[in-house]
């Protein structure tokens, strides 16, 4: 490397190559520039925003369902209770859908 001489590009032609190292290396290698730079920080902020809008969205779902869920397990509790009391059986028990029985009672 020491006695290695560059042919090329002229303005180096006879230069040894350790002392155009740095300047080589730039020319030959390609680097990143603003717009690059630009680009990953727009991808990164659609892909983040991607998420948290898609979290979201989740959510609201769940908390949809869950209502919904509610809801009709009461009305089969009413209908229940409105065939208990004619028959005079006993109420069948309420599912809590894996979440735990939060009702106070």
């Amino acid at each position: 490397e020491g006695q290695t001489v560059c042919g090329s590009p002229a303005d180096m032609q006879g230069r040894r190559l350790g002392e155009v190292g740095i300047p080589l290396r730039t020319l030959c290698h390609q680097t990143l520039g603003s717009l690059d730079y630009l680009f990953f920080v727009v991808i990164g902020f659609v892909i983040f925003a991607a998420g948290t809008v898609s979290a979201w969205v989740m959510g609201v779902i769940m908390v949809l369902y869950e209502r919904y869920i509610k809801k009709k397990d009461e009305q089969l509790d009413v209908d229940d209770e409105d065939e208990n009391g004619e028959t005079g059986g006993t109420s069948r028990v309420r599912s809590d859908h894996g979440n735990g029985n939060l009702k106070m009672s």
